[in-house]
Order: structure tokens, then C-alpha cells, then sequence
């Protein structure tokens, strides 16, 4: 029997100037969870967490500042960052709370990169079936 967990990309690759979108989705247990709540922080290295986005199932979302709404969205459980820039790179934690069971987090570290052609590169290795 498989325990609830929440599953992200443990890295994600985002292009300056491109929207990138870090994935999070909870796995239902046997015992079926109803989520109630689910934010988005990003990690900062003295420990701290940044509040980017929290989503309530009956409020809606709730946009920390700095950050605004033409900066990040929350589609389904996962955070979209517009128009990437290098200070958008750093690891970002995931948090849902789950009724009755919890709360569950995982984190992704999210890198930027300000090469195209490196863009172009992989997705090519990607549609060629090579990663």
C-alpha cells in the first residue's frame, strides 16, 4: 500500500525570458485526502522560506510581495514563473495540506540558463528519444 507523497522534478531548467513551470502533484493514499491548501516558497540560504503564492481551495490564491501576477501563476498544484531571469534560480518547496492527513512538501531547484541554442539542443535530444 502506497503512502500520500508529494511528487516534484527534483531540478527544472528555465530559459531567461521564457515562463517555466515547476511541477507538483499529490498521490493519493489509501485513505483518500481532500487538499485544502497548497504554497509555493522559495529557499533562501540562511534556511528562511519566501512566500511566493499560497492557494486556498475556498479563498483563492494569495500572491506574496515582492512577487506580483504578472510574475507567477499557480495552474493546478504547480507554480509558473513568467519571463525567467537569473534571479529566479534557487530552490523552491512546494507545501500542500491535505485533510485529514497532513501537510507534505517536496522541493525543486530550479536553474537558469541564458542559452537558446542549449535550449534548441535539448529539446531536439528530447523529440529524438536521446535523454
Amino acid at each position: 500500500i502506497k503512502a500520500q507523497e508529494v511528487k516534484v522534478w527534483p531540478e527544472v531548467t528555465g530559459y531567461l525570458g521564457h515562463d517555466v513551470t515547476l511541477h507538483c502533484e499529490f498521490i493519493q493514499g489509501p485513505q483518500v485526502a481532500n487538499i485544502t491548501q497548497v504554497q509555493w516558497a522559495l529557499l533562501q540560504p540562511n534556511g528562511k522560506e519566501n512566500v511566493i503564492i499560497v492557494y486556498n481551495t475556498i479563498l483563492g490564491p494569495s500572491i506574496h510581495k515582492p512577487y506580483v501576477e504578472e510574475k507567477v501563476g499557480i495552474e493546478g498544484l504547480s507554480l509558473i514563473i513568467k519571463d525567467v531571469n537569473m534571479t529566479d534560480a534557487g530552490l523552491y518547496r512546494c507545501s500542500i495540506s491535505a485533510f485529514p492527513s497532513g501537510a507534505f512538501e517536496g522541493t525543486t531547484k530550479l536553474i537558469v540558463k541564458d542559452d537558446c541554442v542549449s535550449m534548441f539542443t535539448e529539446s531536439l535530444n528530447v523529440q529524438m528519444g536521446h535523454i
